[in-house]
């Protein structure tokens, strides 16, 4: 099996046989095809096993681009998961690199023709937003990706889109309209850390970059803390337990709001600790001012190099204050991490602890964040 690093080119057998097999638990949302630079497509067959073959590839327009690509990344999901991902080119077998990023489109290689040969760079980059910011790069307008839901399959403006939290609940948990959506934390392995009022309408529960099912193993109403646990992908956030949070202090706030209107990637914003305390003095809770919207319910609120210092549960409702007179902004609440650990020891687990990080790069935290703060989707 040989190993190709990023930008290397391979000289090919013109009309062999490419199959390229994936791994992981995304592997049933993925599919992929050869896109030439007229926006042809030419899609590879589906086998056992997550395998994809073409017999040959056709010279229809050089360069071709080989692509994997989540089906319906409306939902969330990325193709790193997949990984590693083996090609084999007219009887070679190589193992491609992964992204360092977190990609929704892959392009794996660039096939083309130079002095007669025919070649294939590899490559590991691609969009964040999936094929159709691929797409819309290449100014393919018109590109019909195999697999992709057509237009009646999306729900018209108004519907409630399945897997997204419906207009007007703001709590991101259920309301009796079939399905809604919070965040969650990945804490340990197989466990999440979300709001119990995410989850107290639902009926069953799914991890919304896979689809992959969640079992509630233990829910405190008074601190509202629910534990998930299921087939997770995604490395454990570091838990801040031996720092105490201090007033001022900046931190980030990530996690799925609004995804009928925002989309399904993870969204991170900026703020600071505005008090200590929650309401009434609740010193379970802490207020920070990153903005939060509907769906941020259950997720991350983090340090600057990354370490979970709290669990995202509510906003100061607005309209309230307004009635009395007064005037609110960006006052959120979040659930203190310490809160988090003694859960997951009170529901019997004893985990290997994640070091406290030290990186403050914010691009490096921000990465980890797509590795740890998930969707949840909440059937009712």
């Amino acid at each position: 099996m040989i190993s190709p690093v990023p930008g290397q080119r391979l000289a090919i057998t013109p009309d062999g046989e490419w199959v390229i097999t994936l791994n992981g638990a995304d592997c049933e949302r993925i599919a992929v095809c050869a896109v030439n630079s007229n926006g042809m497509i030419l899609p590879f067959t589906a086998g056992s096993h997550e395998r994809w073959h073409i017999s040959s590839l056709p010279s229809f327009g050089e360069p071709i681009e080989i692509l994997a690509y989540i089906k319906d990344d409306r939902m969330g999901g990325f193709i790193n998961g997949s990984y590693p991902i083996h090609i084999e080119i007219g009887g070679d077998s190589y193992s491609f690199p992964q992204p360092d990023q977190q990609l929704a489109a892959v392009i794996l290689a660039e096939v083309y023709t130079k002095n007669d040969m025919r070649r294939a760079k590899v490559s590991n980059e691609g969009y964040t937003f999936g094929i159709e910011a691929y797409a819309r790069a290449r100014k393919f307008n018109h590109a019909d990706f195999p697999g992709r839901p057509t237009k009646n399959d999306r729900p018209s403006p108004g519907e409630h889109d399945p897997g997204r939290p419906p207009r007007g609940n703001p709590r991101g948990g259920g309301n009796g309209t079939g399905s809604a959506s919070g965040s969650g934390v990945v804490v340990a392995p197989g466990l999440i850390i979300t709001n119990a009022h995410v989850i107290e309408d639902g009926v069953k529960f799914q991890l919304g970059r896979t689809n992959r099912e969640l079992q509630p193993i233990a829910v405190d109403h008074l601190h509202d803390l629910a534990l998930l646990q299921g087939d997770v992908q995604g490395s454990p956030i570091a838990l801040r337990l031996g720092a105490p949070i201090w007033l001022g202090e900046n931190v980030l706030a990530s996690g799925y709001p609004l995804m009928d209107v925002l989309g399904a990637d993870l969204k991170v914003t900026t703020g600071n600790i505005s008090g200590l305390t929650g309401s009434g003095g609740d010193v379970s809770r802490f207020q920070f001012t990153a903005p939060i919207g509907s769906g941020s319910s259950g997720g991350a609120i983090i340090d600057e190099c990354g370490n979970l210092i709290g669990v995202t549960s509510a906003s100061l409702a607005h309209g309230n204050m307004r009635e009395r007179g007064s005037i609110s902004e960006n006052v959120n609440f979040g659930i203190r991490s310490a809160l988090v650990h003694e859960m997951i020891a009170a529901a019997g687990f004893t985990p290997e602890p994640t070091p406290i990080s030290t990186n403050n790069d914010r691009r490096h935290v921000v990465q980890r964040m797509r590795d740890c703060v998930v969707s949840i989707i909440v059937h009712t």
